[in-house]
């Protein structure tokens, strides 16, 4: 039998937890194979629509030996701007300032306008977080974690440029900054 560091290097995580082992507890896991797949580090296989799928294994802790490991480039991830590294960052909460750029009504229309104008504002400015609540009675969508009033004074300009709102308002908040 091989030692347990050994074993896991061969087998996926998930079939690991699965294994029976006398006198210990036994785990059910009931996830989709895309997951399966996720939490094993497995990038999916290549699929060609135009033929059927071939049927899949019932064991879902069995790796498939087409897969190979996704690399960095694959996941979804972000590049961390200060250190240019892929990866998540971890955050703490503290005060600082966000840029409001959306102020609607109650309804869904607006919840609907709140979504897209974070969408747009995403798409233009990809490094800035975007924030869609409902602070009653109204939908709002801000943008950006800064720990200063002037960084966010010089995106709040940059968005007012870009042209995509007509509003774009610094609020004093409390913001997810990243650990340093």
């Amino acid at each position: 039998m091989l030692p347990i560091g050994a074993q896991a290097q061969t087998k996926p995580l998930t079939a690991t937890l699965r294994s029976y082992e006398a006198g210990k507890g036994v785990i059910v896991i009931r996830q989709s194979s895309d997951i399966e797949d996720c939490v094993n580090n497995v990038a999916p296989a290549n699929v060609n629509h135009t033929q059927p799928k071939a049927a899949k294994d019932n064991n879902p802790a069995t790796p498939n030996n087409n897969n190979t490991p996704k690399n960095t480039a694959e996941r979804n991830t972000h590049i961390d701007k200060t250190t240019h590294r892929w990866g998540a960052r971890t955050r703490h909460k503290a005060k600082g300032y966000r840029i409001c750029i959306f102020t609607g009504g109650n309804s869904r229309a607006d919840k609907a306008k709140a979504q897209q104008m974070g969408e747009k504002c995403r798409k233009l400015f990809s490094e800035l977080a975007t924030y869609t609540t409902f602070i009653a009675p109204r939908w709002v969508t801000h943008v950006g974690d800064f720990k200063t009033k002037e960084d966010a004074a010089k995106y709040a300009t940059r968005i007012r440029r870009a042209g995509f709102t007509y509003e774009a308002r610094i609020i004093a908040t409390e913001v997810n900054l990243p650990d340093e």
